[in-house]
């Protein structure tokens, strides 16, 4: 089973509009509405893929009511611990030609004291439902800037079986997991930006993803650079490879990044070779574009797709 963990999850409202104004009045239709975050959307993914999976989550407030009745209409299991602030909103506006605005709350904040109940509540988890693999997924509103690094080293060093743990997560989170954590992930993907970000770098081409794999080879088995609609660049093992994803006719790209990670969780489980974890996964994020819901992907548009995806071994170590 797939244990993901999602500690800000969020009532996602999806809009879409021919053109918006900004500074005036936009009239909308009837959004698209259903519960988000990092861990829900991959969560939402792995289910259409017929595997179990498990749901860890923060609810909260009136908020955290509407996100735990609309997950009832999920196809996958949750577990919530409830907190006292309200859970967050986060909006998503397609305009003018393909265009997304997103505008997303910055959630409650956790406590030490929660923290210690949630990493107590995680152990438990993983034990009674014989958890293979972890996904991490999203951000935490802690003022712990280690947070994820403590939650990392709990993993690692309190689990009596091996698992595989995957952490897509960004910014300063990223930063001390890569640079300032003895306990290591076997997976992270960052997308451009966030990549450029671990070495104080801008980095725009796949070109320079690919040279700066190759100079600092990141001491993390799977490293998966997102680079939206030029596919990725991705270090598996001692290889790095160059994906390139099929053209499409773009309908809501939010949560396309969580759908991938959902594929590389649900390729682990099924025990895959490096790349078909990178056609699965690639497949997934980009059958998701291809929906107006967020972690949606169908059976059949991910064995489609996966069968156009190219991949190119550029170095290996």
């Amino acid at each position: 089973m797939i244990l993901t963990i999602t500690l800000n999850p969020s009532m996602d409202y999806i809009y879409h509009i021919d053109h918006f104004n900004l500074g005036k009045q936009n009239r909308f239709n009837t959004p698209t509405k259903m519960p988000g975050g990092k861990g829900i959307n991959a969560s939402r993914t792995i289910a259409s893929l017929n595997t179990e999976v498990l749901a860890f989550i923060f609810l909260g407030g009136t908020n955290g009511k509407i996100i735990y009745k609309e997950l009832q209409k999920e196809k996958f299991s949750n577990y919530h611990i409830k907190i006292e602030e309200e859970s967050r909103n986060a909006i998503t506006i397609m305009h003018d030609n393909e265009t997304h605005t997103e505008i997303v709350e910055k959630g409650p904040l956790i406590s030490e004291e929660k923290k210690i109940e949630t990493f107590n509540s995680i152990l438990e988890i993983i034990s009674a439902n014989h958890i293979n693999i972890v996904s991490v997924n999203g951000s935490v509103n802690s003022e712990n800037e280690f947070f994820y690094n403590e939650l990392l080293e709990v993993l690692r060093t309190k689990i009596n079986h091996e698992i595989i743990i995957l952490m897509d997560v960004s910014k300063e989170k990223l930063k001390n997991i890569v640079n300032k954590s003895k306990y290591r992930p076997d997976f992270i993907k960052p997308n451009l930006f966030e990549f450029g970000e671990l070495y104080d770098k801008e980095i725009t081409e796949k070109s320079e993803v690919i040279e700066m794999l190759k100079l600092h080879n990141i001491d993390i088995p799977y490293v998966l650079v997102s680079c939206g609609g030029d596919g990725a660049v991705a270090k598996m093992k001692n290889k790095i490879y160059d994906v390139s994803i099929p053209s499409i006719q773009l309908v809501n790209p939010t949560g396309s990044g969580d759908a991938t990670v959902g594929g590389v969780a649900y390729s682990f489980e099924n025990h895959f070779s490096d790349e078909e974890i990178l056609r699965q996964a690639m497949a997934c994020g980009v059958a998701n574009a291809m929906e107006s819901g967020v972690g949606v992907v169908s059976q059949e548009n991910v064995n489609a797709i996966s069968k156009q995806i190219t991949i190119k071994e550029v170095h290996s170590f």
